[in-house]
């Protein structure tokens, strides 16, 4: 009998050169973290099978986008149907992760899948930047759940931003399940909370040196001197301070509070808040901020303002009229309030150079304190409320520094 020439499969399969994609994941990825970003973009492009195993990787930024199959929901059904990324891909290259959604959630997923997804979840070595943005469209605050919590569990990120959310949960996590050291720059904004689990965001910083908290609609029901315990730890570091309320007066109206002592933040150097939970809230009448406190306005200013301060951020300086076309102006104590910190600069504050009144559209210019800050090498301007300063702190101690609205 003539013997087969033809090789059977089993004897093709047994000769043909093993390829990279032969081994396992795991060797895999060992070997693909070793190479560039644009070498590992050239080995994606060469077959379907490497593209879908590298893509993960090349990854700089998670972005949900609310209306298109990339909302939130759609990242995790890709999670889901793609659970080889999850346990094996690092995504050594990612900077930022953006989370944002409107309206009200597609999909909710519970507390299982949630703790089966988490198990999962992977630290990111470059990760800096984290987004959590969720506005209902009843303009609640989203709850978020102790299981939510590993998702902020990134020791490398330098900035969270947390809008609309609820993290009142957080307060039952131990203190040292979060681990982001390295964070220096930390915004909430429109959320709601309790001092303990606002602790356990701020607490693990070793570095934070910019904070913002932005509350106009309701949030927490706590005095700003709530806040002192948390943040005095940062007090040799913090260059940034916006504490912001639109209407903080029935916060400072509270029995007992009489201003936020900031004067141990030697590194202070931006402040934006509203006068009255700086200095307390004054007299009845609005005339004074010194009624029952036995000081005059510039003792009162020095036992409250850090000496160190360069830009003073002026927040809310009367109530928005309901009335089109009724202008007010600022209130008697503001303008004492501003001008002895004008006319006493280089005892109070000498590094101060730069004073900016928010939310001007419905008030007159108060044009005789521009001439007096002119007059003292103050730069005094107003700002309306599509305008910001958003400044890099690392500026704020040049001497050389100039702000201008928007950079």
């Amino acid at each position: 009998m003539e013997a087969n020439s033809h090789p059977s499969a089993y004897d093709r399969d047994a000769t043909r050169s093993l390829g990279l994609l032969d081994l396992p994941h795991e060797t895999l990825t060992m070997i693909t973290e070793l190479l560039s970003r644009h070498d590992k973009a050239k080995l994606a492009s060469t077959n379907n099978a490497m593209n879908s195993f590298l893509e993960p990787q090349l990854w700089r930024k998670i972005k949900t986008c609310i209306g298109t199959p990339k909302d939130t929901a759609g990242l995790v059904n890709l999670l889901t149907a793609r659970p080889d990324i999850i346990p094996l891909i690092k995504m050594p290259e990612m900077w930022g992760i953006l989370i944002q959604h409107e309206g009200q959630p597609v999909e909710q997923v519970g507390e299982r899948e949630k703790r089966a997804l988490n198990r999962s979840m992977l630290k990111q070595p470059k990760l800096s930047d984290f987004v959590f943005w969720i506005e209902l469209r009843d303009h609640t605050p989203y709850c978020l759940t102790k299981e939510d919590s590993a998702l902020f569990r990134q020791p490398d990120v330098e900035r969270f931003r947390l809008s609309y959310v609820d993290f009142s949960s957080f307060r039952i996590i131990d203190k040292t399940f979060l681990t982001h050291g390295n964070l220096k720059k930390l915004m909430i904004e429109e959320s709601k909370y309790t001092v303990e689990a606002l602790d356990r965001f701020v607490s693990p910083s070793k570095n934070l040196t910019d904070l913002q908290i932005s509350q106009r609609t309701g949030g927490p029901s706590f005095i700003p001197t709530f806040y002192l315990p948390i943040i005095t730890s940062y007090a040799a570091m913090l260059k940034a301070l916006q504490l912001l309320w639109c209407r903080p007066m029935h916060l400072t109206s509270s029995p007992g509070f009489s201003g936020l002592d900031l004067t141990a933040f030697s590194a202070l150097r931006l402040l934006r808040i509203h006068p009255s939970v700086l200095l307390g809230p004054g007299d009845e009448d609005a005339q004074s901020y010194t009624a029952g406190t036995g000081l005059n306005i510039t003792d009162l200013i020095r036992s409250r303002l850090p000496s160190g301060l360069k830009m003073l951020l002026l927040e809310s300086l009367t109530t928005h009229s309901s009335l089109q076309y009724l202008q007010m102006e600022i209130y008697p104590r503001d303008k004492e309030f501003i001008r002895c910190l004008i006319e006493q600069r280089q005892s109070l504050a000498p590094r101060l150079r730069y004073i900016n009144l928010y939310y001007m559209e419905d008030m007159v210019e108060p044009t005789e304190l521009y001439d007096l800050a002119t007059k003292h090498s103050i730069e005094m301007s107003t700002l309306y409320e599509e305008e910001t300063i958003d400044l890099d702190v690392k500026i704020l101690d040049a001497d050389t520094f100039v702000a201008r609205n928007g950079e």
